[in-house]
Parts: C-alpha cells; sequence; structure tokens
C-alpha cells in the first residue's frame, strides 16, 4: 500500500534527514515507527501524505508513485492525527469530526449520522457532539482527533505521537481504543512514537530509526528477542523485555494441571489468576509467594489450568 524505494531527504546540506531508505507498509497493517528524536520518524511520515517531497527516490501510494496523485484526494484517502489534535475552537465537537465531510460538500443528514457513528466508535456519549473543544479533557480531544482523521473513510491512518500529552492512564485506555478501531476497521495504520512499551502493545510491525536510517524491522517478538541490530538492542533493552511480559495475556502460556511436574491437581491451588492477565501478574505472583505454579481460570471463573514459571518455555520467541 506504502512504498519508499531508495528515499533521500535532507534539510540542510551534509545533514540527511532520510538515508536511501526502503519500506514497505502492506495494506491492514499497524506500523509503529520508533527511535530518539531526530532520527526521521515524522519526516517519513509526512512524506506519506505529500507535505514533504524527497530530494531522491520514490514514494508509491496504493501502487501510484505520490507525484501522481491529486492532493486533495490524496488528503482524502489518508486520514492525520497529530500529537495538538488542532481541533477548530469555534466549532462544535460534530462539525469538527465533519469538517473534511464538510469540504467534500456532504448532504448535512450524511455528516450529521457519520459524526454519531464516530464518537461512539471512539468511546465517547452522543451528547458530547453538541460541545466545544475547551470543554473536554486532553483525552477526549485525542478521541475526537481519532475520530476527525476517519470521517471521510480513508484507507490509511497516519498518527504522529497522538498520545504524546496525555497522562499514562488515559494513555493506556487510549491504547486499547486504537486498538480496537484498528481491528474493528481494518484500517492500515502508520503510528510514530518514543515510547518502547506503547510500539511493543500496538504495533504488528515496528520499525526502529536511527539517523534516517532503518535499524530493524520486524514483528514485537523480533524486535525483542531476535534483533540483529546492536543499536535496536540497546535502544529496546530490557524495557522492550518488561513491556511484553506487561503485554502478553497468561492465557498464551497455560499448562494442563498434568503437564506441571509432579502433576500438580486443581485441589493443590491456593492461588488464583485470569487468563486475560498479562504475564508480568503471574510472575509476581509467584515470585511473591515463593511458589512455582497457580490456578488459572477465565473470566466467567472457570478452571482453564495452571500458570507455571516453567510454561514459560511455551512462549515461541
Amino acid at each position: 500500500m506504502i512504498e519508499f524505494r531508495d528515499v533521500s531527504q535532507q534539510y540542510e546540506a551534509e545533514k540527511p534527514i532520510i538515508r536511501n531508505l526502503n519500506l514497505i507498509v502492506s495494506q491492514g497493517e499497524f506500523v509503529v515507527l520508533i527511535g530518539p528524536s531526530g532520527c526521521g520518524k515524522t519526516t517519513l511520515l509526512k512524506m506519506m501524505n505529500g507535505l514533504i517531497k524527497p530530494d531522491s527516490g520514490e514514494i508509491r501510494i496504493k501502487g501510484k508513485e505520490l507525484k501522481e496523485w491529486d492532493p486533495i484526494t490524496l488528503k482524502r484517502n489518508i486520514g492525520y492525527v497529530i500529537q495538538q489534535v488542532g481541533l477548530f475552537p469555534h466549532l462544535s465537537i460534530e462539525k469538527n469530526i465533519a469538517y473534511a465531510l464538510d469540504i467534500q460538500k456532504v448532504s448535512e443528514t450524511v455528516k450529521k449520522e457519520r459524526a454519531r457513528e464516530l464518537i461512539q466508535l471512539v468511546g465517547l456519549e452522543e451528547n458530547y457532539l453538541a460541545k466545544y473543544p475547551n470543554e473536554l479533557s486532553g483525552g477526549q480531544k485525542q478521541r475526537v482527533g481519532i475520530a476527525r482523521a476517519l470521517a471521510a473513510d480513508p484507507e490509511i491512518i497516519l498518527m504522529d505521537e497522538p498520545l504524546g500529552a496525555v497522562d499514562q492512564i488515559n494513555r493506556g485506555v487510549l491504547q486499547d481504543e486504537i486498538i480496537r478501531i484498528y481491528q474493528t476497521l481494518n484500517k492500515t495504520i502508520v503510528f510514530v512514537t518514543h515510547d518502547i512499551e506503547e510500539a511493543i502493545k500496538l504495533g504488528t510491525k515496528i520499525v526502529v530509526m536511527n539517523q534516517g536510517e532503518i535499524m530493524e524491522m520486524g514483528s514485537r517478538d523480533t524486535i525483542v528477542f531476535h534483533s540483529k541490530s546492536h543499536f535496536a538492542d540497546d535502544f529496546i533493552g530490557n524495557k522492550g523485555f518488561l513491556s511484553y511480559l506487561n503485554i502478553v495475556k497468561i492465557e498464551q502460556v497455560i499448562c494442563p494441571f498434568d503437564g506441571i511436574n509432579g502433576n500438580i491437581s486443581e485441589k493443590d491451588m491456593t492461588l488464583w489468576v485470569t487468563a486475560a492477565e498479562p504475564l508480568i501478574v503471574g510472575i509476581r505472583m509467584c515470585l511473591e509467594n515463593g511458589v512455582n505454579h497457580i490456578g488459572v481460570r477465565d473470566v466467567a471463573g472457570q478452571v482453564v489450568g495452571a500458570f507455571d514459571l516453567g510454561c514459560l518455555s511455551r512462549l515461541k520467541f
């Protein structure tokens, strides 16, 4: 869907921002760009929707070279969400969401219906449509920004550190919302962040950048456990491993009781955890209580097996 072929860009002589970069973003992928400040993440994102033109190389969107696209048509195919949100303060939330449709001269009935659909999709009540941006919290504004980016039903969504200014609790909630929207709508998303845990949680493909180059690229398992780049290893480090344990669920490593050394039975279990909890919860519970195994129930309370520290070998790194 998006392809970079030997793309380079520099703002000042002898200071390249992007260096002979090659990247393919396939349809339906959630690609996260991560790296230190100034590594070229945002520049890469802006190239995707034509805000910045490369000095050399070729960028293709849906098989067509970027310079062949009509700028207006291109922007209709690409939604854009930024950290500052950029809502129009004098417009209601309904009109902010429907702004792109207003430009396209869509009927009032369609605009209202689309705004109602999207405000619910991003987890806000319909009565928020009558409010104005100054009546919303930072997290609520970000939800509206996402809704606005989805209004014209673009195939590609670009997100430039959209949660960078949101507090940690709301950030986690919004991350879950973005995952839900991605899974519901099956859009292609390219997401810029400097937060390692956020990258590991969200991305189906993670791209680690430094000084305008791709240092490592792959799934969260590849990035955390099989990186071939010393830079990526150092940049992701232990935080990547801890983030992995905080994201992967216990249900992925459940053991049957007879699969535990000593053939432990359900009756031997004194501690229990739910299958939907992250691995770090099971590990912490075992270590704090000096045991090697605990029972596992599903959300309905049914026994589904056990979590044993040895079960971690079931993970396919």
